[in-house]
């Protein structure tokens, strides 16, 4: 592993700090949401660097693209850094969940693969035929040929899902080792936690039994697997209980009486990702180095998201203040 200095970042932390001025907020999201048409909303977008001079009808190539250019930059001011290689898995998921289900679509899919992935998708789908998967990591590699088979054999496309989404993770922790940085291996780890802690949650309200939990779990986190299985087979009070004796608990704990009643778990989703947000703050105060290149990375993909929800729920007629509880917090 090679050795990184703060310093080493000087040019690139300086870079992004002053793209971050320019990134949408959450007083220009609510902006949005508050304007009387989709239109009128879309003009917040288009004036920023997101989506800047793109007619609304190509704003969901701009919000791609833009995502992507954030990804070359960080591969130009932080060569090396494998930043941009981690945070590009999720897409090569994606890509490999859309190529194995394709086996049994009947439509044109190619709109839903993603350009954001290491690979192309193009080279995804053709290794996925030649059963031999290279240039991912090892347990992404191997999620999908056990998805495929899976699929195969059940017909089940929730095991695709299943067995990519703990591939991903598993996959993140593992590109995490490799970077000198304990603030990214905290971020990663959360997000496997937030992931296992949802899957706890979700799979208690659908009745499935521990075993089905056991095959949803993914590795990597800071609270033992077997903590949450454990609790799982005693019921709610126990996950919360567990939840309750994490780092997570100031910020979930407001949704625990809902988790209780069997009310709906949007609050608790909505949380869930603010928790993300919030193992983030921590890189405000750190003036230079690799973790202001991590946030900025994890900003631009909230960016991307919020502006997906915003426009796709003003398009389609949603309230304001469904839209308002929809929306999740963002760094910038």
């Amino acid at each position: 592993m090679k050795a990184y200095r703060d310093t080493d970042y000087l040019h690139a932390t300086a870079r992004v700090r002053a793209l971050e001025n320019g990134m949408v907020t959450r007083r220009d999201f609510q902006k949005m949401i508050d304007a009387k048409t989709a239109e009128e909303a879309y003009k917040v977008l288009s004036d920023a660097p997101i989506c800047h001079g793109v007619p609304m009808e190509g704003y969901e190539a701009a919000l791609e693209q833009n995502l992507l250019d954030a990804y070359q930059l960080l591969d130009r001011i932080a060569p090396g850094s494998g930043l941009t290689q981690l945070f590009r898995c999720q897409y090569d998921g994606h890509n490999l969940k859309t190529a194995i289900k394709a086996r049994r679509a009947t439509g044109d899919v190619s709109s839903v693969y993603s350009g954001l992935g290491n690979l192309p998708a193009k080279e995804i789908t053709a290794q996925l035929e030649s059963g031999r998967l290279t240039g991912i990591p090892t347990p992404l590699a191997q999620a999908a040929l056990e998805a495929s088979e899976a699929l195969a054999k059940t017909g089940d496309p929730q095991a695709v899902d299943i067995l990519l989404d703990r591939g991903i993770l598993a996959s993140m922790a593992q590109q995490a080792e490799k970077i000198p940085s304990p603030f990214l291996q905290k971020y990663v780890a959360a997000q496997i936690d937030i992931a296992n802690i949802r899957a706890a949650v979700r799979l208690g309200r659908m009745g499935k039994n521990a075993f089905f939990l056991g095959k949803v779990l993914a590795p990597g986190g800071r609270i033992s697997l077997s903590a949450i299985t454990e609790a799982y087979t005693k019921g709610t009070d126990a996950i919360l209980a567990v939840i309750s004796s994490s780092p997570y608990e100031k910020a979930l704990e407001p949704a625990f009486d809902s988790i209780r009643q069997k009310a709906s778990l949007s609050l608790f989703e909505k949380l869930c990702d603010n928790a993300l947000v919030e193992v983030l703050d921590e890189v405000r105060r750190i003036p230079f180095g690799i973790e202001p290149l991590i946030a900025y990375l994890v900003a631009k993909e909230g960016e991307t998201k919020a502006a997906r929800i915003v426009m796709a729920s003003k398009l389609a007629g949603v309230p304001s203040q469904q839209i308002t509880e929809r929306l999740r917090e963002t760094y910038a």
